[in-house]
């Protein structure tokens, strides 16, 4: 009974002075709802990156060819005119141990035709390994075969959206496509994959808009630059387990080797680049404490200032509650509950406005941000804690006052 007096005395205080409470409790909304947020942001960007990696395949090594400008460009000409090879590709997979599978790939310069429209498309020239190198498995048909790339075969596999574009009510296998005038079949539809996969300086793009053909017949029916065998990427596929930070500067070796020391490419472990992304979150994560920590030690601050500003006010009160038979603990425990009752109000709101935060950034940076029940328990138990041990002062000043000299107060 007495708790619950006191709880209706705190917001029947918090209702009377709406705006000086909200004021107050603006800290400890700013606080809570940036924890509430933090943990939501920190695991959907968790999962962003655990799903970019599985994008960008397990375990791998991915080569890929440098652009080079001036002076090193010249030299690069001069000393390795090819660039990035199948041969390149065949000497890592003699020399490795660890390489279980190999694919190479080249986009190329084509436009796709269908009944006179141009849809989007990005035609990829790749090798059959390509799928199990990097992850995006056949849904309907086959992939490319060692037969198609041998022979140079007009074949292709599509992605879902050229599906859906060009074959919406049809079944698209053994169907034909044009890509600059050149007639394709397609003999498989790639499985859906998520838009705009990749992390740090390895982006996927869009899949779902991808043509796959044979590397040979890009080569053969769209080569036409100056290095028209040239790579765009090599991917390797390691055993579990392998040392990728190891290997990958013995790939940095041979291929410097065979490129006469010119380095006219870069090397991507997508799990390193995974780190990185975690560190980065780490700080980012660090970051937003600190500005919730700051932010609850300003409400604590602002909850102390405003329950002494009110010990002054109520000194008649307390003297007349006193004179009654009230006890020091009584009066203690009032104050302290009132205090209680601003910050967890505060809490209250910054909880749903910590929720609305996540939703939002969940809207703008397309992934989600689960709520943690977790951060829900803690940010509202530390919101708790500021009410009470800031309102501990403001309480035992109010307890300790004279009664006599409360009640002369004027």
């Amino acid at each position: 009974m007495f708790v619950t007096a006191n709880l209706k005395i705190g917001m029947k205080e918090i209702w009377s002075h709406k705006l000086r409470s909200f004021l107050t409790m603006l800290g400890v909304i700013f606080g809570v709802a940036a924890v509430v947020a933090m943990v939501a942001i920190a695991e959907g960007a968790k999962e962003e990156a655990l799903r970019q990696i599985r994008l960008l395949g397990t375990n791998n090594i991915r080569i890929r060819k440098q652009e080079l400008k001036g002076i090193e460009r010249t030299r690069a000409m001069r000393k390795s005119p090819d660039g990035l090879t199948r041969a390149d590709a065949a000497s890592l997979r003699e020399i490795l141990a660890d390489v279980t599978n190999i694919a190479v790939s080249r986009t190329v310069s084509a436009r796709l035709l269908y009944k006179n429209e141009i849809p989007p498309c990005t035609v990829v020239g790749v090798s059959p390994g390509y799928p199990e190198v990097v992850g995006h498995a056949v849904q309907e048909g086959r992939f490319i075969s060692d037969l198609d790339e041998k022979e140079t075969k007009q074949v292709c596999a599509i992605g879902q959206e050229i599906k859906n574009r060009l074959f919406p009510l049809e079944e698209p296998l053994n169907r034909q496509v044009r890509l600059e005038g050149q007639l394709f079949t397609v003999i498989g539809v790639m499985e859906k994959k998520s838009s705009d996969g990749g992390i740090g300086s390895l982006k996927l793009g869009n899949l779902n808009q991808n043509i796959y053909i044979p590397i040979t017949t890009a080569f053969k029916r769209f080569g036409q630059d100056e290095r028209a065998e040239q790579l765009d990427e090599i991917s390797l596929k390691l055993l579990e387990g392998a040392d990728l930070q190891e290997l990958a500067h013995v790939v940095k070796r041979i291929l410097l080797r065979r490129h006469n020391d010119v380095e006219d490419f870069e090397i991507v472990i997508p799990e390193e680049l995974l780190r990185q992304s975690q560190r980065t979150q780490r700080i980012f994560t660090i970051v937003l404490t600190a500005i919730a920590g700051i932010s609850l030690i300003v409400g604590g601050i602002g909850i102390m200032n405003i329950m002494l500003a009110t010990v002054t006010q109520r000194t008649r009160e307390i003297g007349i509650r006193r004179a009654i038979g009230a006890t020091e603990r009584h009066i203690l425990l009032q104050f302290l509950i009132e205090s209680l009752t601003l910050s967890l109000v505060g809490g209250f709101i910054g909880i749903f406005a910590g929720v609305g935060m996540a939703k939002a950034i969940a809207l703008y940076a397309q992934w989600k941000t689960p709520i943690s029940i977790l951060s829900i328990i803690v940010s509202f138990s530390v919101a708790a804690i500021t009410g009470l041990g800031f309102g501990l002062y403001p309480s035992m000043k109010a307890a300790h006052l004279d009664p006599i000299e409360a009640l002369r107060y004027e």
